[in-house]
């Protein structure tokens, strides 16, 4: 139980910290230490590491190709994710196999959640950080978003569920 209530507090300290601070001499050493604290102190899991890099590099790959279609855009004029926004994506890898378990249980939960919170979280990180512009008309950025995020986060709760019960059953 310890795991997923400190798994809980550090992604809601890095939500806010990555989204509203944004400022890379902050949100990179801290992502850094919830990564060492995650990997040292609550993952139990063997394969974490890489998980976290597959899902990490999944959600960075969606991101940058939101990017480049113009679903999202930079107010530095890239066509890239912003750093916090990368950042992000590896604090949020760390939610899915011990804060967000519940969802491995119930796919169909996570369908409704991640079309829901997902373009929820990018249309509040985008106001409250004024650094990146979801597309106008806004009901399309939103709807791109509410349909990857109900795609994506059940497919992560099921590869989590699928991957935590192999290494359950090997160890």
């Amino acid at each position: 139980m310890w795991r997923f209530v400190a798994n809980a507090l550090l992604f809601d300290i890095a939500w806010p910290l990555c989204v509203i601070v944004a400022k890379v001499w902050l949100v990179v050493p801290f992502t850094l230490l919830n990564l060492f604290i995650h990997l040292r102190y609550i993952a139990n899991l063997p394969r974490e590491p890489l998980w976290l890099a597959g899902v990490f590099i999944f959600g960075v790959s969606i991101d940058s190709i939101l990017f480049h279609l113009g679903v999202m855009r930079n107010d530095s004029g890239s066509s890239w994710p912003p750093l916090w926004l990368i950042c992000l994506w590896l604090n949020f890898a760390m939610t899915l196999r011990y804060s967000l378990v519940f969802l491995q249980k119930n796919l169909w939960l996570a369908v409704i959640l991640g079309g829901f919170f997902g373009p929820f979280s990018y249309f509040t990180g985008a106001f409250l950080n004024g650094t990146v512009e979801l597309h106008r008309p806004l009901w399309q950025s939103l709807g791109t978003l509410s349909v990857i995020w109900a795609c994506i986060l059940p497919l992560f709760a099921y590869l989590a569920r699928e991957i935590c019960q192999k290494e359950v059953s090997n160890a």
